[in-house]
Order: C-alpha cells, then structure tokens, then sequence
C-alpha cells in the first residue's frame, strides 16, 4: 500500500494496540461500545462491517476468548492496517480482515455468521459538511440508501436468528427502525447519554435476525460526569473490558 503516516495507540487500558492513520478517521469511543454490546460467546463466528483498521473486533476478541471473525472494509490502506493490528495482538489470532464492499457480499460470507456489528457512516452526503480527508469522508459520509444497504448486508451475513449490533445517530432512531423490520425482530435500544440530563447523540441498537418484531428502550448509559470524567459505568467498560446491555 501507499505509505500513510499513522500512530500507535491503546484501548481497553492499552490491552489492545492499535496502529492507525495519523490523520482523516481515527478510532473513537464508539468503537469500543460497539464491540461491548456484541452479544457473543466463544465458538461464535461475527463479521465486522466497514472493520477500518479492527478496532472493534480486536476490542471483542480481547473481551471474549475463543471466537473467529472476519472484518471487511472497501478502503485497501485500512485493510492492510487491520492486518497488522491481527498481528500484532495475539488474542485475535482467529480473525481476518478482507477487502470487500458492504454492499456487494461475496457468497462465502453470507448465511455464515452468528453475529455481525457495525458503525455505518453517520452522515447523509447532502447534508453535512463532508471531510477533505479522503478517508475519513469515506469512512463518515453516507449515500442515499447506503443504511438500508448495510442494514440489508447484515441480514445475509447472518445465521437465522444470529445477532445484529450497531451504534448510530439518535436522531435516525425511527429510520433505523423502519430498515430493521423487513428482517429482524426483538430490537433494544440503549441511548448513550454524554451526561446526565442531555438528549442522546448515539444509539446502541440489538436486533435478531427472523424473529418476531419487538422494541424494548434499555436503561440509559451516562458516559460523562458533571466534570468530565467518565462514569464508573464508562470506565468499566472503556477501560476495564466490560460488556454492555440489555
């Protein structure tokens, strides 16, 4: 790959090393509450959709022993780095990264997974401000219909009733919800509270594939305290490998 300049840095209390860009996208808190929501188990198998550099699936991998995965992203330069970062940390020596489009699934990942989790592009190409960051404008900006399309990807990916995970926009909730559906059922929702008393800007959602359609609302998760340190509820599961949920 072309030469990019990145960085190497911890997560989990530096349980897992992580290279990644120096500039454009970097990985970022909602990572790693992402990962802590997968409900998996060892001997799962779970695809990670749009991996960038691995950061959630070496965070699940480091949280539970014993699992395979694949993650898959469109950008051949983070591909590479998520080959290194499998690398270099030996608990997620039973996963793999490929380069693949979300929206065009090769056969031999479809019907083959228990779970799948993804942070999907948050944001609709015409109404922000997108990054020159070639990158990160990839990695952030989404087009029209792309969340019906990953959303759509995941359902094939999936075993019946095998388990979908994925951080969003809060404000997106009744779209998410509308994708979601077609396919899955017994939907909870976890709002990520930045402190005490603010409307959520994200949102956990857990669906199962073929099941029936249900939504039960999870009590929230403050992630900031009136100062600005994390709650003890953050710090378990940013710092100390803890799970989410529900």
């Amino acid at each position: 790959m072309n030469e990019i300049l990145t960085t190497l840095d911890g997560l989990l209390n530096r349980r897992v090393i992580l290279e990644q860009p120096a500039a454009g996208y970097r990985v970022a808190v909602d990572t790693v509450l992402l990962a802590a929501a997968v409900p998996a188990a060892a001997g799962d198998k779970a695809l990670d959709l749009g991996c960038g550099v691995g950061g959630a699936m070496l965070c699940l991998a480091c949280r539970v022993a014993g699992m395979t995965g694949v993650g898959i992203d469109i950008q051949h330069e983070l591909v590479e780095l998520c080959h290194r970062n499998i690398a270099r940390n030996a608990f997620a020596a039973g996963f793999e990264a490929q380069q693949e489009d979300v929206a065009h699934l090769p056969p031999d990942l479809c019907g083959a997974f228990d779970h799948v989790f993804m942070n999907p592009p948050y944001h609709e190409e015409n109404r922000h401000d997108a990054s020159p960051h070639a990158m990160k404008r990839a990695a952030n900006t989404e087009k029209m219909g792309d969340l019906a399309l990953w959303i759509g990807s995941a359902a094939a990916a999936l075993k019946p009733f095998g388990t979908l995970t994925m951080i969003h926009r809060a404000d997106r909730r009744e779209e998410i919800l509308s994708c979601l559906r077609n396919s899955f059922g017994e939907i909870e929702i976890l709002p990520l509270l930045p402190k005490q008393g603010v409307e959520p800007k994200r949102v956990i959602f857990r669906a199962r594939k073929n099941a029936a359609f249900s939504v039960r609302e999870c009590p929230h998760l403050t992630l900031h305290e009136e100062g600005g340190g994390y709650t003890d509820e953050a710090e378990r599961v940013l710092r100390h490998c803890g799970s989410l949920f529900i």
